[in-house]
């Protein structure tokens, strides 16, 4: 074969597409080939996702034209064949190079427009997800005359990020978290110590904590109190701890951090507070008593991610929210797998904590931000047992392979693979 022939050609692109549910198999071809327009087919159901792929595209500085094609709800084989045909034949009236993604859509969807390729002898292709990779649909002219030698899905890491397959499902960007990194000393060391671990959690939500059972307090009053009480950490986690802002010294005794006390003060002498400055005054309490009572595993977990050299745009306590000024739903740790999410559930985990309803949450908050191909991972510190343990499992298995991490896991790495030893 030529190099010439395997030079994309210079004439713009006309990027023909069918529209589902799942976006990312539309989006990623756009990123690709850099069409000068899209020229989107979809249902009246699925017309609503075509704004969605050319705004994660131009997130991803891509900038495309979109034209719609409104099919029927109920089509058939010769609607499809007919509008790609259509499709084609306009592109290239216009001097454009047609290239056909007959991936998305209904499997009708996807025959009529193969059909099309076929009458056409037009460029197609197919989105390989689980491979990472497009393939020739061999219709037409060579797939690498518009894309070149490489058909993987490398060249578009760069731009696949959490924000852009975020956007590409309907959401809005997440937020870019918080850093973990000085806090990672302090987690190693409850890892590492599984008694300064059960003391230090005992301190905070324990009986005898000063938040028994997991109650913190409702009103900024009660906060300021709370300020000032010995917070009983072991002493080797409390002499790693004062390194960072979650406690301070007030002479022999270790406390949480007071930074907001100023405002803390003033919102206890006003009636109504409102609950942004409420929660804004409180969040570093409120930070400082979920990292000693299992935050710190999360982060356990986000090192090992990153360690592990499978994930990037790894972000820990992330936010995202549907609107602006909704309810901010909170996400342990989300990443970038190849051009899938990654996300991550941790939990302290322990006899009474009820894990596999759990998991069905997990599975609907993870595809609300990737879609259906997303990697979702359960990771527990302290792992049921037993018949627990396997109910766990098998609910994980069914949910189409969510994968479970225990701290055992953060040492070989090997749980993070996408082929894993036995599988």
């Amino acid at each position: 074969m030529s190099t010439e022939a395997k030079t994309p050609v210079s004439q713009p692109l006309a990027l023909i597409q069918l529209v589902s549910e799942q976006t990312m198999q539309n989006l990623l071809p756009v990123l690709a080939l850099k069409p000068a327009v899209a020229i989107h087919l979809a249902t009246p159901k699925t017309a609503s996702k075509s704004a969605n792929i050319i705004a994660a595209a131009q997130h991803a500085h891509v900038a495309v034209d979109l034209e719609n094609i409104r099919l029927t709800e109920m089509l058939s084989i010769a609607e499809v064949s007919r509008a790609v045909v259509r499709s084609v034949q306009e592109a290239r009236r216009r001097e454009m190079v047609p290239v056909v993604n007959f991936t998305g859509g209904t499997k009708l969807m996807s025959i009529g427009a193969y059909e099309a390729c076929m009458r056409e002898q037009v460029v197609s292709l197919y989105v390989d997800t689980d491979h990472q990779q497009f393939l020739d649909g061999h219709t037409g002219q060579k797939l690498h005359s518009v894309l070149g030698d490489d058909f993987s899905f490398t060249p578009l890491h760069k731009v696949v990020t959490i924000d852009a397959i975020a956007v590409a499902n309907g959401q809005r960007p997440i937020t870019s978290g918080r850093a973990w990194r000085p806090y990672l000393d302090v987690a190693l060391h409850l890892l590492n110590n599984p008694s300064d671990e059960e003391a230090t959690w005992a301190a905070t939500y324990g009986d005898s904590g000063i938040c028994p059972r997991g109650r913190e307090p409702r009103h900024a009053r009660d906060w300021l109190i709370l300020m000032d009480q010995p917070l009983r950490l072991p002493q080797s986690v409390a002499e790693i701890a004062v390194t960072t802002d979650l406690v301070r010294v007030e002479g022999d005794t270790i406390c949480l951090p007071d930074e907001t006390r100023t405002p803390l003060e003033r919102l206890a002498e006003t009636h109504s507070p409102s609950p942004q400055d409420y929660f804004g005054a409180v969040r570093p309490l409120q930070i400082a008593l979920a990292f000693f009572s299992g935050a710190w595993w999360e982060v356990a977990v986000v090192d090992a991610a990153d360690r592990s050299g499978q994930f990037r745009d790894l972000r820990w306590s992330v936010n995202r929210s549907g609107m602006p000024g909704s309810f901010q739903v909170e996400e342990d740790i989300v990443g970038v797998d190849g051009v899938q999410i990654a996300y991550f559930c941790c939990k302290r985990g322990g006899m009474k904590s009820r894990l596999v309803p759990l998991l069905d949450e997990l599975d609907n908050r993870a595809r609300h931000i990737g879609g259906r191909f997303t990697r979702r991972f359960l990771a527990v510190c302290h792992p049921p047992v037993g018949a627990n343990a396997a109910a766990l499992r098998k609910r994980a298995k069914e949910l189409d392979g969510i994968q479970i991490i225990e701290p055992r896991d953060l040492q070989s790495l090997e749980v993070f693979s996408r082929v894993r030893p036995g599988r």
